[in-house]
């Protein structure tokens, strides 16, 4: 059920110590071939621990490092707050709209909601990790000012200003919010104070 569901780590931002022991055991576990396909989140992943298929890369290391960090070495990892580092402007649960946890659509912002039209008129309610309240991990909704690391997979690239063109849910304004951030970061840099956002789009060909 839903209660039971296990969660991978976010790739994109890992903080570790070095260790060839740790990481040869990692090589070990990989080498035994022990995954199971699956969504089921019970029986499925390495060694059938359920850390599965319906999380990103769970044959690789946001599958395995969960696995090996919540079963094997739980006394020897933190999580940290998933929105204050490495915040992607996600939602943290599961909308009726699309229902596979990959694929968690934004909350829809009041005034767009429209009985209507089923792109417009959907709820989210629960929590993808399987905790009855989540609003600690909404990313969508987190004050960008609290937050250490932003990382851009879901926003998309920010020169490219992906999806500026429409304003539906949470996740837009905490996006274009990111957007700006990478653009005050880049100003900082030498030769690039006088840059304006239309040279970076239009200016040159690949944009960088």
């Amino acid at each position: 059920g839903q209660q039971n569901q296990k969660v991978g780590v976010q790739g994109g931002f890992l903080v570790v110590r070095p260790s060839s022991e740790t990481y040869t055991h990692l090589l070990q576990l990989v080498y035994s071939g022990e995954f199971y396909g699956g969504f089921d989140a019970k029986t499925s992943g390495w060694f059938k621990s359920g850390y599965g298929k319906h999380i990103w890369g769970a044959m690789t290391i946001q599958g395995l490092m969960a696995y090996y960090f919540d079963v094997e070495q739980l006394h020897h990892s933190v999580e940290l707050n998933k929105c204050r580092y490495n915040n992607i402007a996600d939602n943290a649960r599961t909308s009726s709209f699309a229902k596979n946890p990959k694929f968690p659509r934004c909350t829809l912002l009041p005034f767009v909601r429209n009985p209507s039209n089923t792109r417009y008129n959907f709820d989210d309610r629960v929590c993808r990790d399987g905790r009855e309240t989540c609003d600690d991990t909404d990313c969508q909704r987190f004050p960008l000012k609290k937050a250490r690391v932003l990382h851009y997979t879901y926003c998309k690239n920010p020169w490219n200003c992906n999806g500026c063109e429409y304003l539906e849910t949470y996740k837009e304004p905490t996006c274009y919010e990111m957007s700006r951030e990478w653009f005050k970061v880049r100003s900082t840099m030498v030769g690039e104070g006088n840059r304006t956002l239309d040279w970076v789009t239009g200016g040159r060909e690949d944009g960088r």
